[in-house]
């Protein structure tokens, strides 16, 4: 039997799909999810679910490995990056119009279950059953691990298991984006919310490591035009005060820049004991074409 401990909402479990045949998911009572043609899906000790099934990787362990899923915990857990949640939660409660009062939200891309719990928990006018799916196994077990009141699982976002027309809001916090996927699982009043980074995020980070700056540019609204309207676009800027170099390494291990950082600019982050980098997110809202 489930432990006492694990808090699985169980209504916003039953959207879920089973990834190889598409039937629906249903509990057993016991520890498995199993569909009419009887694949079955165990719960983890943590109470996530894996339906990435393996021909379905491109790698023995796709997105975020233990070290940067431990690296963005410590980062996102130290506050920097609450003031961007509380501006998701702010456009949310005063922006967007619902159906209905009890509302199913996916965190898609949900690393480390951060966002999914401080932007999209306790709104002020809704009640939220909140599923977040990541492809990284690591992301998700550390989110279940943690987040009770959540249901995490693995998945991939261009190959979502959860039932068309079910959800009534999706939130992407800096993470892949299949407009038809995403347009397929919302319903007909469902809203997207993604947030990219504005034209000068992590702009001292980037002149750390690299000669020059380049400033981001703004291309979600181009990406989705075909399946969704844009309602609404706004700015969120801020600097953070990074005192010590380990969690400025944490940071690093957050974005794009680890990837292609070289031995001389790991040096500079590891001398840098005390940094003020600019936060320049976007927020943007579509309504689904349907």
């Amino acid at each position: 039997m489930i432990p006492l401990s694990m808090n699985l909402n169980f209504s916003s479990m039953s959207i879920l799909l089973c990834p190889f045949c598409k039937n629906s998911l249903h509990f057993d009572g016991n520890r498995s999810f199993v569909c009419q043609s009887a694949h079955n899906f165990d719960l983890s000790k943590q109470g996530y679910l894996n339906l990435l099934p393996v021909n379905k990787k491109k790698s023995k362990s796709p997105g975020d490995n233990g070290m940067m899923v431990k690296a963005r915990r410590e980062f996102l857990e130290a506050g920097f990056y609450d003031p961007l949640m509380s501006e998701i939660k702010k456009i949310i409660d005063s922006s967007l119009v619902f159906s209905d009062e009890s509302i199913q939200i996916l965190d898609a891309g949900c690393g480390e279950g951060y966002y999914s719990e401080q932007a999209l928990s306790n709104l002020n006018n809704h009640t939220s059953d909140i599923l977040g799916t990541d492809i990284s196994k690591h992301a998700v077990k550390s989110a279940a691990g943690k987040y009770k009141n959540n249901f995490y699982f693995v998945s991939s976002i261009y190959d979502l298991p959860i039932k068309s027309k079910s959800l009534d809001l999706i939130l992407s916090v800096f993470s892949p984006i299949d407009p038809k996927e995403f347009n397929r699982g919302l319903k007909e009043s469902g809203f997207l919310l993604v947030v990219s980074p504005g034209k000068n995020h992590m702009k001292q980070l980037a002149e750390l490591i690299y000669d020059t700056f380049r400033p981001h540019q703004y291309t979600i609204e181009e990406k989705i035009s075909d399946s969704f309207l844009p309602i609404s676009i706004s700015q969120k800027s801020f600097q953070i005060n990074i005192r010590d170099s380990v969690m400025l390494g944490n940071l690093l291990k957050m974005t794009p820049y680890y990837w292609n950082t070289s031995v001389e600019a790991q040096k500079k982050i590891e001398l840098c004991n005390e940094i003020s980098i600019q936060c320049d997110f976007l927020i943007s809202v579509f309504k689904s074409k349907n």
